[in-house]
């Protein structure tokens, strides 16, 4: 496993890198020139934005009273109710065409990053690190799929999900097993259920294949 540091101003350089191409490579949409489609505005939109409106008039998005004669809005496990980045937007700016698609952008540019920092365990060169984390930011999965915006968290936080297990697996701390238990109920409460069940049979097979290793280590 490769360990070595990375200063503040290598940071600030990649994140500039990061941001440039995730403007460029997504212009159209982050230029807010043209909209997301289909899916994005017909099927995820309108339950965040009755959380958004209905905190704002001072209620709890429970109950969403305008889908097939009321449905328990928390129990929708594809809108995201229950990840923290839905509550923020909702409590703060509201959710509008402008917020929501500047939280897929927000997703695409994490999943970069994530990708980033997994690479650390196994690659040393800065500059295949980035341009791999910027393949996995402009992939087919992630272009092909701007409609399915609970696809797009969980590309997002599946890189931090193996980082951060495979540092539990090596070193058991703390520290690690609380970053493993929070960005793994990110995961959860954001992606699509079937992202999070095809999940948890990717991470077992990878348990797995890290006692086998071990096992020849030993």
């Amino acid at each position: 496993m490769q360990v070595y540091s990375f200063s503040k101003q290598q940071w600030k350089k990649t994140t500039l890198i990061f941001l440039v191409v995730l403007l460029f490579a997504y212009l159209p949409v982050a230029s807010f020139l043209f909209a997301l489609k289909n899916d994005a505005f017909t099927g995820y939109f309108p339950p965040k934005f009755f959380m958004s409106e209905s905190i704002h008039s001072g209620h709890l998005p429970l109950w969403n009273p305008y889908i097939n004669f009321g449905i328990p809005q928390y129990a929708d496990m594809s809108s995201g109710y229950w990840s923290p980045f839905t509550w923020i937007i909702a409590s703060t700016f509201g959710y509008n065409a402008y917020t929501f698609t500047l939280e897929l952008l927000f997703y695409i540019l994490m999943g970069g990053f994530g990708f980033f920092v997994l690479l650390k365990h196994w690659v040393n060169n800065t500059q295949v690190r980035i341009l791999a984390a910027l393949s996995f930011m402009c992939c087919g999965y992630n272009i092909g799929n701007l409609q399915h915006f609970n696809w797009i968290s969980g590309a997002a936080f599946l890189p931090w999900c193996l980082w951060a297990y495979h540092n539990l697996l090596h070193r058991f701390s703390l520290s690690n097993l609380l970053a493993v238990s929070l960005l793994f109920y990110l995961l959860i409460s954001s992606a699509h259920p079937g992202i999070s069940i095809a999940s948890a049979y990717f991470f077992f097979a990878f348990s797995l294949f890290q006692l086998v290793q071990k096992k020849k280590e030993n």
